[in-house]
């Protein structure tokens, strides 16, 4: 089948899905064949710019007159669910789905309930797991480069359920997805800040336990030094072994006490799109699968709920809706600075 070509569409027309329109012509066995958008005039101007024949303002109208083979969903953070199901039950056979998955666990399980019945191929965008240099730190953690890894730092900013999504998942990635065990954390949120539509706090930490010892530390729009410095910017991970610490950030680099820091060679990495087309063809299974994104969905509901119930959480964690709406709903986080915003706009 490496000479198939695939009919492709694209759900939601911002920023990112040029990237997906971009990635998938580079692939050269994709057609782009639809473009919707709830916007009108985006969608055609849009079109126009890939050369997209067909323009929709509906994703269920496209499902049904132009039978994608692959979906690649670019909108907002709330209508990933029902827009995977309702592909998913038209028949498409691969999605392409932004992170984060979804916003609660309930969403999630939905997701892969329905593509799990329809036989569907779900990835999640966490593009981070097809870094170079992440791969080669995974590599090289695996291969025991600095002994045992016991602690893995990162922060970012932007709210939990945006860049934090790509910083627990990386962390899983480089440490080779291990389950986690338990997770506490606390949150912030005194003013009424949302992202993409989405209630987000202003500030949280978390500490999660993986199975075989490794902690995870994760700061989200902590103040500023230390730890934090630089979070806006994604990268800067430091694994700390039991006989030496591997950073990403610029360059993979080993350290050990025993000598100086060595930038390690890169070797280049594949590409989500190619390596969904592999994975549709009966390839090994795409490193973005859904339920690697599930777990880190799972990760981060989990420190809110520490928050939530004021101490640590044992995993799995039950399914359901977020708990950071449930704290902002029950009056747990009253806002001190009304006035709704998204840092979006």
């Amino acid at each position: 089948m490496a000479d198939k070509t695939y009919r492709v569409a694209i759900i939601g027309t911002g920023g990112i899905a040029r990237s997906h329109a971009r990635s998938w012509a580079a692939t050269g066995r994709a057609e782009l064949v639809a473009a919707v958008d709830i916007n009108d005039d985006a969608a055609q101007a849009f079109g126009d710019e890939y050369g997209i024949p067909a323009r929709y303002t509906g994703h269920e109208a496209m499902l049904g007159a132009e039978k994608p083979d692959i979906v690649s969903i670019c909108t907002w953070h709330g209508t990933h669910p029902s827009l995977t199901v309702a592909s998913a039950q038209a028949g498409v056979a691969g999605i392409l789905c932004e992170k984060p998955m979804a916003v609660n666990l309930a969403d999630a399980d939905a997701m892969l309930a329905a593509c799990r019945e329809s036989g569907t191929q779900l990835a999640i965008g966490h593009h981070h797991r097809f870094s170079a240099r992440n791969t080669e730190a995974r590599r090289q953690i695996a291969a025991g480069a600095i002994g045992a890894p016991h602690m893995l730092r990162v922060a970012v900013g932007g709210g939990l359920t945006n860049n934090g999504t790509h910083a627990i998942d990386g962390a899983r990635y480089l440490l080779g997805d291990p389950a986690a065990e338990w997770v506490i954390g606390q949150v912030e949120r005194r003013t009424d800040r949302y992202e993409r539509k989405e209630p987000i706090e202003d500030l949280c930490m978390g500490l999660v336990g993986f199975e075989g010892g490794a902690r995870l530390v994760l700061e989200s729009d902590m103040p500023d030094g230390g730890l934090n410095a630089g979070a806006a910017r994604l990268g800067g991970l430091q694994v700390y072994g039991t006989e030496g610490t591997l950073t990403v950030g610029d360059a993979v680099t080993l350290s050990s006490p025993r000598g100086a820091a060595v930038d390690v060679d890169v070797p280049a990495d594949t590409n989500q799109y190619d390596e969904l087309l592999a994975w549709m063809e009966g390839g090994a299974t795409h490193r973005n699968e859904a339920t690697n994104a599930r777990a880190t969905v799972e990760l981060m509901m989990a420190i809110y709920e520490s928050a939530r119930r004021r101490g640590l959480v044992s995993l799995p964690l039950d399914p359901g809706p977020s708990p950071l709406v449930a704290m902002i709903d029950d009056g747990s986080l009253a806002v001190e600075k009304p006035g709704r915003y998204d840092i979006r706009l």
